[in-house]
């Protein structure tokens, strides 16, 4: 029998030689990071409402500095992209187009947080995380989404099992180590003849940046519960806000409502919109290539069209341009018949934005402008914004090849052509609830959603006048 002091010889050697295999490859050891290792990038936008919202966060940030007494070489650089001089004009929000003038612009450091203007963070947490993992390789850290069936949005991307792909929250931020940004700004530096997976529509920024890392850089999203929506104690990130509420909305008089439709869903969309959302407002107008008395409809002299409706589309514009009845509107809203939208909430939106300022306001979407060329544009299915100023210009400067061509693709040309940068609303959707994951749906309030196929329209408006007026944080 083996004495006690072999026995605990023997352990001790054997707890020895475990630990020699665990630090050799890198497990529970801690990393050295400092601040500075760290830049950080708000996904800004140069609207005045949402330039004032990433301001406070870069005052949250600077406060966090000064406590932890961080000066000079010490301290990690934050950077608001609507601020930054060098970026391309055109695709950031994309991501694509940073990574192209990375070396030029930022600093070349272990780590890089990327956000948006209403996350917060907290330095000390998120130092403590990043301890855990090696910034010498490929490492993609984030809170991860899931679709739960294939998606017209994700480009119907993963049919074998759409929820196996994971694709980070924006809104708790998302981290990159050096390698991975040193090959992305390798890879972007041509931009225009950059491989990006012949994806030449934009339409969700974080599923297809993170899809080309998978398909390109063979790098998969780590998904962490420390980068949070909702705060907690072990939270380093979370979303400030969940619905915009700048005091009182706006009066329903401000707003004017213009609804598109034709002849053949006069019958079943229109009556959707008289149940449901249509009753917001005393503003509201139906646009047809049909008279109609029953709802009432206004003809233009535009024919349907089976294609896009510029023609239509142009026509409510310059109607509403003209008509002096018009003249102390504040905003027009053009919807399909198949819009979903609580205006209620649209108008408690409103409320952020100065009217007197050129805005084009919804869900923003690209043709090529990951590339840095092409244009971006307001996708129409979840309601397309102007203000006033905007809205006559547009009148006077904006023409349809063709009555069929794509509306909201044209008024995007228009809008580059006439230097107005789209004002992009996370609260603004093209697609239906079904399309969208379930873990993005429930942490935020929303404005609207599109389509009535393989959905209850009614249920989705039901839906979006949940929480109207109530717990959503005051500006």
């Amino acid at each position: 029998m083996a004495s006690f002091s072999n026995v605990s010889n023997f352990n001790l050697l054997g707890l020895t030689a475990l630990l020699t295999v665990l630090f050799a490859s890198g497990a529970g050891k801690q990393k050295d990071v400092e601040y500075k290792d760290i830049t950080f990038i708000v996904m800004s936008q140069p609207n005045s409402f949402h330039a004032k919202r990433a301001h406070l966060l870069k005052e949250d940030f600077e406060k966090q500095i000064k406590q932890l007494n961080l000066k000079g070489d010490d301290r990690p650089g934050l950077y608001l992209l609507h601020e930054t001089k060098g970026l391309p004009s055109l695709g950031v929000w994309t991501l694509f187009p940073v990574f192209s003038v990375f070396p030029d612009v930022f600093p070349s450091t272990p780590w890089v947080f990327f956000c948006e203007e209403e996350t917060r963070i907290k330095l000390p947490k998120l130092l403590n995380l990043l301890t855990r993992f090696d910034s010498s390789k490929n490492v993609f850290l984030g809170r991860g989404l899931h679709d739960a069936q294939i998606s017209i949005i994700h480009h119907f991307y993963g049919s074998d099992d759409p929820g196996a792909f994971a694709f980070p929250d924006l809104r708790a931020g998302f981290l990159l180590s050096q390698p991975l940004v040193a090959r992305l700004a390798e890879m972007m530096k041509d931009l225009p003849g950059a491989d990006l997976n012949s994806i030449d529509f934009n339409i969700d920024p974080k599923h297809e940046f993170a899809r080309y890392l998978l398909e390109k850089l063979d790098t998969s999203l780590t998904e962490l519960t420390e980068l949070c929506v909702l705060d907690s104690e072990d939270c380093a990130t979370y979303d400030n806000l969940k619905f915009p509420q700048c005091g009182a909305a706006i009066p329903d008089e401000d707003l004017s409502v213009a609804v598109k439709t034709c002849g053949k869903f006069h019958a079943d969309r229109v009556p959707v919109v008289k149940k449901t959302w249509s009753q917001e407002s005393s503003n509201i107008e139906y646009f047809s290539d049909v008279d109609d008395p029953s709802i009432p409809t206004i003809t233009l002299g535009v024919p349907n069209t089976e294609r896009g409706h510029c023609g239509k589309t142009m026509a409510i514009i310059r109607r509403a341009a003209e008509k002096k009845e018009f003249a102390d509107k504040k905003w027009l809203l053009i919807a399909d018949d198949d819009t979903i939208i609580s205006l209620q909430k649209l108008r408690l939106m409103l409320a952020c934005y100065d009217a007197s300022e050129d805005i084009a306001l919804g869900e923003r979407y690209g043709y090529m402008s990951a590339r840095g060329y092409g244009y971006d544009y307001i996708t129409g299915g979840g309601g397309m914004l102007f203000s006033w100023p905007l809205l006559k210009q547009l009148a006077k400067e904006c023409t349809c090849p063709s009555d069929d061509s794509p509306d909201d693709m044209i008024l995007g040309m228009c809008l580059k052509r006439m230097g107005i940068t789209i004002t992009h609303s996370p609260y603004i959707h093209q697609a239906r609830m079904e399309d969208y994951s379930a873990d993005f749906l429930k942490h935020r309030s929303h404005v609207s959603f599109h389509k009535h196929w393989d959905s209850d329209p009614v249920a989705t408006y039901k839906f979006l006048q949940t929480d109207v007026t109530s717990k959503h944080d005051e500006l």
